[in-house]
């Protein structure tokens, strides 16, 4: 039985990925009477069937399992982001944790030979998922447009390479058919630069938090041309919104999401015309399943 689960992680704020899907496991959990806890001090005095690590540096994940050793029985890891470097610590994390949770088959298909028990599952669950917004209009439209949404939770490099893949838009912005305003979220602030020389009917920036479901309601097509991923938390919001999704081919991104050549802009532009049906049918995973595989460790 699955009674207790401390997770090490951050809730929003602030708004990214990897808080809004700690807090979606938190709801969804909850929503099955299993008593949770966010990692503190605090907890360090009780027992847990499961600690449930989300850092993404590997120096932590690895104090992260150490600590989950002696306070749970099990300890396990959801790898966001699809590389898992050979350094000394992933090397000891793969030793020390019982399970890996992995966001895509791409990812699992490269990495799960490496640890003792594995499974793929989407970063929400859907019995945490609350698709409900504050119905505020954040945008002042035209009509006669399509509004092209893309969120970058920082300004980020990793190999050289924008992890966001905003530099990709904004350097091809002046390229794409003038019916498209691109919507830039921005609340770090990171790309405030980058913007200054784009003509204001190509973009409308948006550097403050925002009700993120409310401005998926609002615009046409959901962005993704990251250099890599996950299995991306806004993708699976946008998809049960039924919102069109253009995204990079980095990884699999599953059905009902346009992919289009990473960094190709030819590629890129001919796929915004592409359309796709049944957007709306997509479902996340039960935590259901995530509580079976815990079973299994």
């Amino acid at each position: 039985m699955i009674n207790k689960v401390v997770v090490f992680g951050k809730l929003p704020p602030p708004i990214g990925g990897v808080t809004k899907s700690i807090e979606n496991l938190l709801n969804a959990l909850k929503f099955k009477k299993i008593e949770v806890d966010i990692f503190s001090q605090k907890v360090l005095f009780k027992r847990y069937d499961i600690a449930h690590i989300h850092y993404s540096k590997s120096w932590k994940r690895f104090a992260g399992l150490i600590i989950g050793k002696l306070i749970a029985k099990k300890v396990i890891f959801t790898l966001h982001g699809n590389k898992y470097n050979n350094d000394l610590f992933n090397t000891l994390n793969a030793i020390f944790s019982d399970g890996v949770i992995f966001l895509n088959d791409t990812v699992y298909e490269k990495y799960s030979h490496k640890f003792h028990s594995s499974v793929i599952l989407t970063s929400l669950f859907k019995e945490g998922i609350k698709l409900s917004s504050n119905n505020s209009n954040v945008l002042k439209k035209d009509f006669n447009k399509e509004y092209l949404l893309v969120y970058a939770y920082d300004k980020v490099y990793q190999e050289g390479k924008d992890i966001y893949g905003v530099d990709f838009i904004l350097n091809n912005i002046d390229n794409l058919d003038k019916k498209y305003v691109v919507v830039l979220l921005d609340p770090k602030q990171g790309y405030k630069d980058d913007i200054l020389d784009i003509k204001k009917d190509k973009l409308i920036y948006l550097n403050y938090e925002v009700d993120f479901i409310s401005l998926l309601n609002e615009v046409d097509i959901y962005l993704r041309p990251t250099s890599t991923d996950g299995n991306s938390v806004a993708v699976q919001e946008a998809l049960m919104l039924g919102k069109k999704i253009v995204a990079s081919d980095v990884v699999n991104r599953g059905e009902n999401v346009i992919t289009y050549k990473y960094e190709d802009i030819e590629d890129f532009k001919n796929k915004l015309f592409d359309d796709i049906d049944n957007v709306s049918t997509y479902e996340p995973d039960s935590i259901n399943k995530y509580l079976d595989f815990m079973r299994k460790l």
